[in-house]
């Protein structure tokens, strides 16, 4: 659930919170952090916060419910993308070998 909602562009629209640890993190939005950062949710310090919401993400986990799961995420989640190990290693390959033919290329001159 949390790979998919980061590669489904819900990744555009995170904020902070200190609900899911008592420490600040950034998560992409979603009922638990906006529930989390309303003014009547009282946090604890770590790691009692973070074992109160440990409880809940199991659960939720179990019940397939991302409304309530800490989707943590960086600033720059929104850029991130999917590709499959084949076009990977294809595109370090090209990232490589091209300085290396130019290379070759100006030691033969």
């Amino acid at each position: 659930m949390h790979r998919n909602a980061l590669l489904s562009g819900k990744a555009a629209f995170t904020g902070l919170t200190r609900g899911f640890t008592g420490r600040l993190a950034r998560a992409i939005k979603n009922e638990l952090i906006d529930e989390l950062n309303a003014t009547h949710a009282e946090i604890l310090p770590y790691p009692l916060q973070r074992h109160r919401i440990c409880s809940l993400s199991i659960a939720a986990e179990k019940a397939r419910d991302e409304s309530l799961i800490p989707m943590w995420s960086g600033q720059s989640a929104a850029l991130i993308k999917s590709t499959d190990v084949e076009s990977v290693m294809e595109c370090l390959l090209k990232d490589i070998t091209k300085p290396l033919d130019e290379l070759l290329r100006w030691k033969q001159r």
